[in-house]
């Protein structure tokens, strides 16, 4: 069995507000870098990781996303489509602790890939929202 990647980390603002920076468009934009985000289930959005197309509003080679679940404000889940690879799941969900939420994000769906085939990519990932995706949720969420 291939692991999922799993990443927490712990928000000081209240679960309602990080819901917020989740699922409201032009809070989307500012932590996760995408394109036409709107929060409806079966909504198609883009990660764009090209800075100058994402300006340009340009998909070319983005990361193609559908919300599967909205559950306000406990649990968001979008398939995540990159180019030429099956979809995988991103399932984030918030629970309130003292003083905050503690967001737990999920990346799921890698037994359809060989647990060679996978490693790298799932490594990537596991670094992409350990150290740059969830920490900019935070800031977002916290207004910083």
């Amino acid at each position: 069995m291939v692991e999922d990647v799993l990443s927490i980390i712990e928000i000081a603002a209240p679960r309602e507000q990080v819901w917020q920076t989740l699922t409201q468009p032009w809070l989307v934009s500012q932590w996760m870098g995408c394109l036409r985000f709107r929060p409806a289930a079966g909504h198609v959005f883009y990660l764009q990781p090209d800075r100058a197309l994402r300006t340009a509003d340009d998909v070319t080679g983005a990361i193609a996303c559908r919300i599967e679940v909205l559950d306000a404000p406990r649990r968001l889940t979008f398939s995540w489509g990159v180019p030429d690879i099956p979809d995988t799941w991103v399932e984030l969900r918030l629970r309130r602790i003292p003083g905050g939420t503690h967001v737990r994000l999920t990346h799921s769906g890698w037994d359809q890939f060989d647990a060679w085939d996978s490693e790298d990519l799932r490594g990537g990932m596991g670094r992409a929202w350990h150290t740059v995706a969830l920490p900019a949720l935070k800031a977002v969420a916290e207004g910083g």
